[in-house]
């Protein structure tokens, strides 16, 4: 039984890029999203999400739009293809290399973001981290409803979501660490024991010097600490 469990965000952390962005992109080239501003709303989402004013309700909203009337299940296999020819050669080789390390030492591994369940589980399968957790949508009809179903993991939620998961275990970890990009994660930073930056936002980065938390580089053959 592992004594150590770090928690991982996805987007901007162990992927190069943000898999809801990629994947609206996708959904346009799929011709799946045909309204002309749909990557500029986009835009305009992801900036609001970087600022730490993200209005979730509306973002899923408009991120389901497209997909209204396709069933889950043709939504799941869909997400499947995208992250396997997308999102995995995105995945920095640092990410690869620490996973390794964590995996070796005996360290259970999660990967807890703020993305739909869909996009972020068969990324975690295809990485062999067993625990991941998304934002799980509401079904009805078969077809994914733009609201989640119990507690969404982002901001507040990841904590929430994650101590539900670890109560269900029936024990707890010595230690718990977290990587992480976003100042919208900065309440599992605060919770967890162990905390490590990656290529971060301004906002995070500030909170990183606040804290000591040590600030990594990836992408770059050099890492850079504040």
């Amino acid at each position: 039984m592992a004594t150590d469990l770090v928690v991982f965000d996805l987007d901007e952390t162990l992927l190069n890029g943000d898999s809801m962005t990629l994947w609206h992109q996708f959904l346009v080239d799929k011709g799946l999203a045909t309204k002309p501003d749909f990557l500029a709303l986009d835009t305009q989402f992801m900036m609001a999400y970087a600022d730490g004013s993200l209005d979730l309700d509306a973002y899923l909203a408009f991120s389901l739009s497209p997909l209204k009337y396709m069933l889950a299940e043709e939504v799941n296999a869909l997400a499947e293809r995208f992250a396997q020819d997308t999102l995995m050669p995105l995945i920095f080789p640092e990410a690869i290399v620490t996973l390794a390390q964590y995996r070796d030492e005996g360290a259970a591994l999660a990967i807890v973001s703020a993305s739909p369940s869909f996009l972020v589980k068969p990324v975690a399968k295809a990485l062999g981290v067993e625990t991941a957790m998304g934002i799980d949508l509401a079904v009805s009809k078969g077809k994914y409803k733009p609201k989640p179903d119990g507690v969404p993991s982002f901001r507040e939620g990841k904590v929430l979501r994650l101590t539900q998961w670890i109560g269900g275990l029936g024990h707890d970890f010595e230690r718990i660490s977290f990587y992480t990009d976003s100042i919208n994660d900065l309440p599992m930073c605060l919770f967890a024991d162990d905390v490590h930056i990656i290529n971060p936002c301004s906002k995070l980065f500030k909170k990183a010097g606040e804290y000591q938390w040590p600030v990594h580089k990836w992408g770059d053959e050099k890492n850079f600490s504040l």
